[in-house]
Formats: C-alpha cells, sequence, structure tokens
C-alpha cells in the first residue's frame, strides 16, 4: 500500500500550481491596471470639467476686447484675437459681476441727467456705498475700492456692437500699457459717478472692472514666487494656476509674473494638465484643457475637454 507521493506526483503537483500561480498574478494584475485607469478617467475627467467650470464662470464675466495673450518671457502681449504666435498665459479684465448681480448697480447712465462737461454721471438704481462694500468682501480688504483706484469703469461703446478689439490692449493698463481707456472713477450712495479723467465719449452702457485674471502651467510662470510658496503644495509642471486680485491698470502683474509689480493671489485649478489653450472664435472664447496621469505597468491615461465660453 503506497504511504507517499512519487517525485514526479509532487513535481507535476508544483509544476501546476506554478501554472495557476502565474495565471493568477497576470489576471490579478490586469484587473488592478483596469481599476487604476478606471479610476484615473474619472478623476481626471471631474477635475478637467471642474477647472474648465471655474474658468468659465470668470472669463464670462469679462470685459470684451480685455483678453490677451501673453509671454513671461519676453513680455510680449497681444489680444487674443490677434496672435501670431502662441503665448503661455492667458489675461483678462474681469467685472465686478457679483455686485451687477446683487443690483448694486445697473451699468447703464442717465445721459439726461448727467454732466459730461463736469464729468460727473448719474447711473440710475446704483450705489457706491453697496459696491465699495461687496468689492472688499470679495478681495478681503478694509481699504475704500474707490479711493485706492481698485475698480475702474469702462465704457461699453464699441464692444457691444462687434468690435471688441479695435481700440489697443495696452488702453486697459496690460503691462506697462497707458490705459487711458479704463477710468478712474469714484461713485456715491446716489449712484452719482464721478469722472477723474475726461473721456472723448460717454456712453449709456459702462462696465465696472475690478481685477484682473491670469492662468498659466506652473511651468510658465515664476514658482519661487512668495503667493505660490504660500500654497503650501509642490507644483509639478503640470499644475494649471488661477491668478486674481491685480490691476494693470495701477502697474500691477500677477504675482508669479517675472517682472513688473507683482501683486494678488493664486489658486491651484488643477494638476497633471499637459496642455492648456484658448482661442478666439467669433465673440466667442474656446478653451481646451489636456490632462495625463502615469499608470503603474501600463500606458498613460489622456483626457481632453473643451469649453466654449460666450
Amino acid at each position: 500500500m503506497r504511504r507517499a507521493f512519487t517525485l514526479i506526483e509532487i513535481v507535476m503537483v508544483i509544476a501546476v500550481a506554478g501554472i495557476l500561480a502565474v495565471g493568477t498574478f497576470k489576471a490579478l494584475s490586469a484587473l488592478f491596471i483596469r481599476s487604476s485607469k478606471a479610476r484615473a478617467v474619472t478623476e481626471l475627467s471631474l477635475v478637467s470639467q471642474s477647472a474648465l467650470d471655474q474658468l468659465g464662470a470668470v472669463l464670462y464675466a469679462r470685459v470684451p476686447g480685455s483678453v490677451i495673450g501673453y509671454d513671461p518671457s519676453d513680455g510680449s502681449f497681444d489680444a487674443i484675437g490677434r496672435l501670431t504666435s502662441p503665448k503661455p498665459v492667458l489675461e483678462w479684465i474681469g467685472t465686478a459681476e457679483e455686485s451687477l448681480k446683487r443690483r448694486d448697480y445697473s451699468g447703464f447712465v442717465d445721459m439726461n441727467a448727467s454732466d459730461s462737461a463736469s464729468g460727473v454721471l448719474v447711473s440710475p438704481e446704483s450705489d457706491g456705498t453697496r459696491v465699495d462694500a461687496a468689492t472688499r468682501l470679495k478681495f478681503d480688504t478694509l481699504t475704500d475700492v474707490f479711493a485706492a483706484d481698485r475698480v475702474r469703469l469702462v465704457f461699453a461703446g464699441s464692444y457691444d456692437l462687434g468690435a471688441e478689439e479695435d481700440a489697443s490692449v495696452s488702453a486697459f493698463g496690460w503691462h506697462g500699457g497707458a490705459a487711458e481707456k479704463i477710468y478712474d472713477i469714484s461713485m456715491d450712495g446716489s449712484g452719482a459717478i464721478t469722472l477723474n479723467a475726461s473721456p472723448p465719449y460717454i456712453y449709456e452702457k459702462y462696465y465696472l472692472a475690478d481685477s484682473a485674471y491670469a492662468v498659466a502651467r506652473a511651468k510658465d510662470v515664476n514658482l519661487s514666487a512668495a503667493c505660490v510658496t504660500a500654497l503650501g503644495v509642490p507644483l509639478s509642471e503640470g499644475a494649471l494656476l488661477l491668478f486674481y486680485d491685480y490691476r494693470p491698470w495701477k502697474g500691477e502683474t500677477f504675482c508669479a509674473d517675472s517682472g513688473g509689480t507683482a501683486a494678488g493671489s493664486v489658486t491651484l485649478l488643477a494638476e497633471d494638465v499637459s496642455g492648456f489653450r484658448a482661442e478666439r472664435v467669433d465673440r466667442t472664447i474656446r478653451l481646451s484643457i489636456d490632462m495625463v496621469r502615469p499608470i503603474r505597468g501600463s500606458t498613460p491615461v489622456h483626457i481632453s475637454k473643451q469649453k466654449v465660453v460666450f
């Protein structure tokens, strides 16, 4: 009667077990890779959509004609519709959209009640005190926003007629520009707007500009800037950053620019961004974002999304 396995039987059992183990390992590895890819696709899809939605909301409240492409390496810039070479930074002037939605100001001038000779305009259903309070809260400042030149006025003029880029973009003060078409003002509680300059034309519609914005990948800006290091997180070249709370009409530039009077703050929109593009199509801005995340043991996951901002 046999009481033990033969050597051949033992070898066969070990061989079969090894084959089963290798097959199981490969199956589990493939399952792990598929799971990692599915998780990465879901995360990148959510992050890219969130980043585009945030940018779209801020860009929607832009001053028409103020959107530019800028290259920090040589200081060159131009309107987004006239670019002849790629620029790594997208910038624009934002309006006091929150105050407009709260009806702190109407955005219109009563031409009959206004006195262009003295530079005093009447804006019905407007309250400069409320605009001041809302802007202080928005940018966390205690300073009177009109006295500190933190809010300026831009007349709609030809912008609403479709000619968004009739005037030079330097008229907004970009990177040393003259800022001759964005007017220093004060507004009292009755809606009376005092112009501290004499514009050649006065229009019925106006925008209140309260900040400039810039978006760029980390590889294209100064990562040693205090505002960036204050984020407290290590940034890869693929980090997408949004800069705000700076005013070109005061000679300021975004806080991680390599030249000029840096000011304002920054927030992190997304990581793993391999490409970000913006282009003007008719009167809309088309944003595109590409995101790539490496997957161990497999090819990277790639996501591309677009958003049109009217």
